[in-house]
């Protein structure tokens, strides 16, 4: 089983090479099975594309990265729907 603080690096890693994102920071850390895998959610924020951005539009996109809690390996990066404030 490998450490937590590896599974947040790894998620960061893939985030900057799957997305082109430069710093992104760690929001949430979970444990849960996924598609009967037990996995880590990491869930970061990233910058959003201000250019494309409303007034009212959070300027973060929220990531869930689901990463094997045996191998280290990415199974699923999905988008992080968050609450009507």
């Amino acid at each position: 089983m490998i450490d937590v603080k590896q599974v947040v690096q790894r998620a960061k890693d893939a985030a900057v090479e799957m997305l082109g994102e430069g710093s992104p920071t760690l929001e949430e850390i979970e444990r849960e099975s996924y598609k009967g895998i037990d996995v880590w959610s990491i869930t970061l924020d990233l910058p959003n594309n201000v250019k494309s951005l409303s007034v009212l539009a959070d300027p973060l996109q929220y990531k869930r990265f689901l990463i094997d809690a045996e191998t280290s390996e990415l199974v699923a990066m999905k988008l992080r729907e968050l609450v009507a404030r």
